[in-house]
């Protein structure tokens, strides 16, 4: 979050998210309204608030990233906690580093700021940037030119400190020569895998086995707990179905956006297109222009070339077209014909084309009664919309307000309180079945602590409150129903050990003798082991478990083998003997240059960002961060 417009109960919040420069400036909605209400200060920066609500936004947003990298679940290992620690820490960051660049009187220009303006593309007409465009898009997203290129200001100038950090870090020649040599070495080497299933049969659970590890590993054989959700959903389309309509409201909303009625000219065109052959600009050029010296000159008429049939040449009546029908060239030069006038040879992106317009029909104000069913769409659409964002205001607020339940918020904006069905953390259906539900439903706030969550934004026009109205947990599944499943268990356990213990006592043999001669103990023979050549780091074969083992080996001295092994995810046992290593070439292109040098810059970013820290006065509240 890069500013914070508005940090009330009854505010709208908006974020302006800019990743690198580079990516396209977005502008965001309904998500801004999960600002406001919680004046809880979770930490201090040098005297600077941080507040509870700027951390679970963070925190939301991260889950919502990662629920939706994840489909739809979150990822194992990622819980509220550690994911919140992050958070907070992520805007201790921003705070130190904005006051840094405001204390070093770093300014972003007006001509930087116009520069990233005018080139993102929501911006722009015809790849061109259009004021009107800017500000109408400004409007509708309800943020002014003020705001923005001051949000837009801010963000540049904090950018300067890491692009200086990054544009002056440098690496010495000779390192980035021993960077190159090391990251294209090439190994050779030799495998040999003792296979888990191989040893599978030896292996027979007993009633007894299957009742003792049932009793032992009870907690991995229990039903997943289930939960039900009440959620108050406010949709746009809702709203719009109630909006009441009179003849009145409809002629005067009419009468203020009747340009949005008008049906554009149309012209009837016909074309001849001569295509490019085999990249033969030359030649289909020259065969337009002589076909309309001969149109010209009278030899022969339009019309009767539209009914030649020729190769490479495409002729007809197009039909009647409006402007945005066709690509701009084609467009530029049929618009601006007189009726019955020949266009001049037009280079468009299909070949070379002549242009004939036989009939134009001027743009025409269609009537209130040709466009009624339209105009009361759009009216309940605009009446909806502005009711909708006063109701996701009052929803967010009073929802937050009365935690203990959604009554109070459904009564505020006049819907029931609606239940799912009952789901596991997997998602369950319709609404239940949405990532960003599910990552709300089963945060903190709302599974643990029973409160009503934070505003859901599922669309720009559909948002949701909810909470937990049932819980099931789980029990112990029954005996029979999982004994298969705990006998596959057990001998997966035990087969593991087993060639385990036979591969670590082999691989201390294979170590002393420097050679194969030790895989006898295993019943097999030398000429079984597989050979690898000039492998590099990136290599995926035998498998990237091995690859890694193999670079992370000590070089060979004096030509002596060196022995290790890794056990696969599989649970096969794969010893490794490491021959030749083969350092790569040492010349540094200007790509790799810049690699090392990115790299570099990172870690120095991450060492000023530690100094800042540590230089800082930064004290984090701990019961209102937990």
């Amino acid at each position: 979050m890069l500013q914070t417009i508005n940090d009330n109960a009854k505010g709208w919040v908006a974020y302006l998210v800019v990743g690198l420069i580079s990516v396209p400036f977005a502008l965001f909605g309904i998500s801004s309204y999960l600002g406001g209400g919680d004046k809880r200060v979770a930490a201090t920066v040098n005297g600077e608030d941080i507040s509870v609500r700027e951390v679970q936004n963070e925190l939301l947003q991260q889950k919502q990233r990662l629920t939706s990298m994840f489909g739809g679940r979150m990822p194992p290992g990622f819980d509220d906690t550690g994911l919140k620690s992050q958070a907070l820490e992520g805007l201790i960051n921003q705070a130190l580093l904005r006051q840094n660049v405001e204390n070093s009187g770093y300014q972003a220009s007006d001509a930087e700021v116009f520069s990233i303006i005018s080139s993102t593309p929501s911006f722009q007409k015809e790849g061109v940037f259009d004021a009107a465009t800017y500000e109408k898009l400004l409007k509708s997203n309800r943020r002014n030119k003020a705001s923005y290129e001051a949000t837009l200001r801010t963000d540049l100038s904090n950018r300067q400190l890491s692009d200086g950090i990054t544009n002056t870090s440098y690496i010495p020649e000779a390192q980035a020569a021993a960077y190159q040599a090391l990251s294209k070495q090439a190994r050779d080497f030799e495998t040999f895998t003792l296979k888990l299933n191989d040893y599978k049969d030896q292996i027979k659970p007993s009633d007894d086995n299957v009742k003792a590890y049932y009793d032992s590993h009870s907690d991995q054989y229990m039903t997943e707990e289930k939960i039900k959700l009440s959620y108050v959903r406010l949709k746009v389309a809702d709203l719009a179905d109630g909006v009441s309509v009179t003849p009145e409201q409809l002629q005067s909303f009419y009468d203020d956006t009747s340009a949005d009625y008008i049906t554009g000219e149309q012209r009837k065109i016909a074309h001849i297109l001569i295509k490019i052959v085999d990249e033969k600009d030359d030649d289909a050029k020259k065969h337009a222009e002589d076909l309309h010296k001969r149109i010209t000159s009278g030899e022969v008429t339009f019309e009767a070339i539209l009914l030649e049939k020729v190769e490479n040449r495409i002729s007809g009546d197009m039909g009647f077209l409006v402007q945005g029908d066709m690509g701009p060239v084609f467009e530029k030069a049929a618009f601006a014909l007189k009726k019955d006038e020949l266009s001049a040879v037009v280079k468009t992106d299909s070949g070379y084309e002549l242009l004939k317009v036989s009939e134009i029909k001027p743009e025409v104000q269609q009537t209130l009664e040709q466009v009624k069913d339209k105009v009361e769409k759009n009216y309940r659409k605009e009446k909806a919309d502005k009711l909708f964002q006063t109701q996701v205001e009052t929803l967010n607020t009073v929802a937050f307000e009365n935690e203990a339940s959604l009554d109070p918020a459904g009564q505020s904006v006049g819907l029931e309180v609606q239940t799912t069905d009952w789901f596991t953390r997997k998602g369950g259906k319709d609404f239940a079945a949405d990532p960003k539900v599910l990552a709300e439903a089963f945060s903190e706030k709302v599974f643990d602590q029973a409160k009503n969550s934070n505003l859901i934004e599922l669309t720009d026009t559909d948002v949701a409150v909810i909470r937990v109205s049932e819980k099931k947990a789980p029990v112990l599944k029954p005996l029979a129903d999982v004994s298969e499943q705990i006998k596959k268990a057990i001998i997966d356990t035990t087969t593991r050990k087993l060639i385990s213990e036979k591969g670590e006592s082999v691989l201390a043999k294979l170590k002393s003798t420097g050679n194969w001669s030790a895989l006898s103990d295993l019943d097999a023979k030398p000429d079984e082991v597989e050979k690898f050549t000039a492998v590099d780091r990136k290599a995926s074969k035998p498998s990237s478990n091995v690859v890694r083992k193999v670079f992370a080996m000590n070089t060979p001295v004096d030509n002596k083998r060196v022995f290790s092994n890794t056990v696969m995810p599989t649970g096969d046992y794969v010893f490794i003997s490491l021959t030749t290593v083969k350092d790569g070439d040492g010349a540094v292109d200007d790509a790799a240059r810049d690699l090392y040098a990115n790299a570099i810059g990172s870690r120095e970013r991450s060492a000023v960002m530690k100094a800042l820290r540590e230089e800082a006065d930064v004290v984090i509240i701990k019961e209102a961060s937990e």
